[in-house]
């Protein structure tokens, strides 16, 4: 970790200018967690996230479209003024002749599909602020668990490095007895730069993957970040628990949604070939019988449809049911195919953890704590100590890779079948 020494402020109204914000910054480190977890880093995520404020604002753009959805039509008043009845008095002048009031009368149900169809998308939006917010976590856990991997593998490079210090140092002895001939010290020279070098990749691989988890949970860079270590993932729940639930699918429920959109635009087109009847009242002034007299009357007007029936229409929305319901199907295989593959690579993982630190790791491990006796007891090679001391932490390397890929395939799998991480059993 680097830090940059903060200059001194040069007038006392920049320091109190600076002051709040330099607070609120302290109270907000004060309210994180000491120790990051899946859980809390995901939560932390959730709240800042803007791909969150923008579902929510698609949703709630959605509400007011459903609101307006049921909304009658505007009506009309008019007014006319002209004239005539000056002309037909003698009195001259313009007099206000006809008040007329025109509603347009939607007897078609067309409002009630119109409401159908934006309750549909209203509910399609909220399906996919649901994958959003799992999309969320998904990435979320890729970078802790890529976190807890450059982690774990600095503190591997650290414990090489001391290693080969050790064993440099205990040579010493022998050097100077004349029992180290020069070939076996230039392989330990080897043995301890290799080290170095593996020591400096994985810092500069630690320090990227920090950054990324700093971005994306937007923390600032004075905070001290702990996390839990990257431990083996014991067991996988039975497939049935990923499938059972796969028809609440954020994606599955979606694209449903757009089925209902499109079998209630359907029903709106069927209903829009008659226009909406427009109900007129009006009230007129004339000149009759010597005298002006005023008249009051109802109209009923209706568009014939002799022209435009909207048949394309209904054709059209016929052909988007069709397509949306073939568009479910596609995605119901390619999500079932998907989570019994997913299903499939994470037990195999799993598995290959197990068998790898059992076969491998440990033995490994026996190894290299009896090459190194043996060694410093003059009773094996430098050679047989390289070979040892390479083996263990390659395998060391290996088998935190493997536990890595586990948990990303497992938030891989979760993603798939629409669960999530914070309902599911922490990981502490």
């Amino acid at each position: 970790m680097f830090s940059l020494a903060q200059p001194q402020p040069r007038f006392v109204l920049v320091a109190i200018l600076l002051l709040p914000i330099t607070t609120l910054a302290q109270q907000e480190e004060t309210t994180l967690p000491g120790l990051w977890t899946l859980e809390n880093s995901i939560q932390r995520v959730l709240d800042i996230a803007p791909e969150i404020k923008t579902a929510e604002a698609k949703v709630n753009a959605r509400q007011g479209a459903l609101q307006q959805a049921g909304a009658w039509p505007n009506p009309t008043i008019s007014v006319q003024s002209d004239d005539k009845l000056g002309i037909e008095d003698g009195s001259g002048g313009n007099d206000i002749t006809q008040y007329a009031f025109s509603q347009p009368l939607p007897l078609s149900g067309r409002l009630s599909h119109q409401k159908a169809i934006a309750s549909e998308a209203l509910q399609g939006a909220k399906a996919n602020r649901r994958y959003q917010r799992l999309v969320l976590e998904q990435q979320t856990a890729m970078r802790f668990r890529q976190l807890q991997l450059t982690t774990a593998n600095l503190e591997l490079a650290e414990q090489r490095l001391k290693l080969a210090d050790e064993l440099k140092a205990a040579t010493l002895r022998r050097e100077q007895a004349g029992e180290l001939s020069k070939l076996e010290r230039l392989r330990l020279g080897l043995v301890r730069e290799e080290a170095q070098q593996i020591l400096d990749k994985t810092e500069g691989e630690y320090h990227e993957a920090l950054s990324q988890y700093r971005a994306y949970l937007g923390l600032p860079s004075t905070v001290n970040l702990t996390l839990t270590p990257l431990r083996p993932l014991e067991s996988v729940p039975p497939l049935a628990t990923f499938e059972m639930n796969l028809a609440d699918q954020p994606l599955f429920v979606a694209a449903q949604h757009r089925i209902g959109a499109a079998q209630s635009n359907v029903k709106l087109s069927q209903a829009s070939r008659w226009p909406d009847p427009v109900l007129s009242v009006f009230q007129a002034e004339d000149f009759l019988g010597g005298r002006r007299q005023k008249s009051i009357g109802i109209g009923l007007s209706i568009t014939v449809p002799l022209w435009d029936r909207k048949s394309g229409q209904r054709s059209q929305s016929l052909a988007e049911v069709s397509e949306a319901q073939s568009d479910l199907n596609s995605l119901r295989r390619d999500i079932t195919s998907r989570v019994r593959q997913s299903y499939i690579h994470l037990k195999h993982l799993v598995q290959q953890a197990a068998h790898y630190r059992a076969r491998v790791f440990e033995p490994a491990r026996e190894v290299l704590e009896l090459t190194n006796k043996a060694y410093l007891s003059g009773e094996v090679e430098i050679l047989s100590l390289i070979d040892a001391n390479s083996t263990y932490f390659n395998a060391h390397t290996r088998y935190l890779g493997l536990l890595q890929l586990a948990w990303t395939e497992k938030a891989e799998l979760q993603l798939t079948a629409g669960r999530s991480s914070l309902n599911a059993e922490q990981e502490k």
